[in-house]
C-alpha cells in the first residue's frame, strides 16, 4: 500500500487490511514522503494492532509517486503472492481469504475480484464491476485471447488482484516510474503475459471515487504525454503478434483509445495549442503493422471505421477531432467505450 497524503482515509483503509480473516499476511507500506500526518496515523495504528509486527514500512527517502511505490512492492515482497491496494480504498474482511482459496484451487497467474465504487462517505457510486466466475487456463496468450479475441472485460487496475509474485518478476511486469496512470500499462502487461487467470464474482474491494483525482479532471500536459506514451508502448508490443487471431482486438483497442485521448486532449484547457497539435499528430499516426492475416471477426468490423479514419491526411483527422470537441460529442453519447 503506497502512503502519500491520505490522512482522511488511511486509517479505515489500513484497518480493513489488518483485520483480514486470512491469518498469514505480510503488509508492505511504502512511505512516499507526503506532507500531511498520514504516516503518524499509520505508526499509531500498527503500534496498537495485534498484527502490527507483520507490517514492514519501506522508506522512499523522497516522493517518487505511486508507480515507483508499486514497483518497490513487487521487488520487496517476500511471500508467494502479492495483493495491491490503494490507501483510500477498503477491502472486505474475507478479501484475501477468498482470492487465496481460488489461487490454491486453480494455481493461475492472477485472481481478480469484483468491486464496488463508493464515495468518501461510503455511499455506493455507479461504476463498479462484477465478474462472472470464470477460469481461463489455456496456455500462451490465453488471457489476451479472452480479452482481445472474445471481447470480455478485465478491469484496468493494479488493485484488487492477487498475483503470483514470480509471474510478475519473470515477465518483468512493472509500472512506469513517474506515470500517474500506472494502472493502464501494468494491466496491459499482465493481460498479455498471463497464461491463466480466475475472475471472481465476490465483491472484495470498495473503491473510493475521487472526482478531483488526476485522472478524473481534464487532461494536463503531463497526463496527456503519459497517455500518448502508453499507447506507443502498446503499439510496439503487438508488432510480433500480427498472425494471432486476436490481433484485430489489439488494433481496435489502440485505435479506439487513441481517438478517445485525442478528444480529451483537444478538449483540455491545460494543454497549449502547439502541444495539442504535436500530441494529436502522435496519437493519430498508426504505429503498428496491419495483420499478416485478416481474420473476419467482430473486432475487424469494429476496427475498420478507425482504420479508414486513420487513412485520412493528418490535417483532416485533426480537424475532425476539433469539430467533435466543438459540438461536445463525447458528453452527448456519454462514455461509449471503456479501457
Amino acid at each position: 500500500m503506497p502512503i502519500y497524503n491520505v490522512a482522511p482515509y488511511v486509517e479505515k483503509s489500513l484497518l480493513s487490511a489488518l483485520n483480514q480473516t486470512f491469518v498469514d499476511i505480510e503488509y508492505l507500506l511504502v512511505d512516499d514522503k507526503g506532507t500531511d500526518e498520514s504516516m503518524d496515523i499509520v505508526h499509531r495504528i500498527i503500534s496498537m494492532h495485534p498484527r502490527g509486527k507483520n507490517v514492514r514500512i519501506i522508506d522512499q527517502k523522497y516522493n517518487q509517486g505511486t508507480a515507483a511505490a508499486r514497483n518497490v512492492m513487487v521487488a520487496n515482497a517476500t511471500g508467494e503472492y502479492l495483493f495491491i491496494m490503494d490507501s483510500d480504498d477498503v477491502i472486505s474482511p474475507d478479501c484475501i481469504d477468498i482470492l487465496y482459496q481460488k489461487m490454491k484451487q486453480y494455481s493461475v497467474d492472477f485472481i481478480a475480484g469484483s468491486f464496488q465504487r463508493q464515495t468518501w462517505d461510503g455511499d455506493i457510486y455507479p461504476g463498479g464491476y462484477r465478474y462472472k466466475d470464470t477460469l481461463i487456463k489455456d496456455g500462451d496468450y490465453a488471457v489476451a485471447e479472452y480479452r482481445y479475441g472474445q471481447g470480455h472485460e478485465i478491469f484496468v487496475a493494479t488493485w484488487n488482484k492477487l498475483y503470483k509474485v514470480q509471474f510478475l518478476r519473470n515477465n518483468n511486469i512493472r509500472c512506469i516510474d513517474g506515470y500517474m496512470i500506472d494502472d493502464v500499462w501494468f494491466t496491459y502487461q499482465v493481460i498479455m503475459c498471463a497464461r491463466s487467470c480466475c475472475l471472481v464474482s465476490d465483491c472484495t474491494l470498495f473503491y473510493t471515487y475521487n472526482p478531483n483525482s488526476v485522472t478524473s479532471v481534464r487532461y494536463s500536459q503531463k497526463l496527456s504525454e503519459q497517455y500518448v506514451g502508453t499507447l506507443s508502448l502498446k503499439s510496439e508490443w503487438i508488432h510480433g503478434l500480427r498472425n494471432k487471431s486476436f490481433y484485430n482486438g489489439l488494433m481496435y483497442d489502440i485505435l479506439k483509445m487513441s481517438v478517445y485521448h485525442s478528444y480529451c486532449i483537444g478538449n483540455s484547457e491545460f494543454v497549449s495549442p502547439v502541444d495539442k497539435q504535436k500530441l494529436l499528430s502522435n496519437l493519430l499516426s498508426r504505429k503498428f503493422p496491419y495483420p499478416s492475416h485478416w481474420y473476419f471477426n467482430k473486432f475487424l468490423f469494429k476496427a475498420l471505421p478507425f482504420l479508414l479514419f486513420y487513412s485520412f491526411p493528418m490535417s483532416i483527422k485533426i480537424w475532425v477531432i476539433r469539430f467533435i470537441v466543438s459540438i461536445n460529442l463525447k458528453d452527448k453519447v456519454k462514455r461509449w467505450f471503456h479501457f
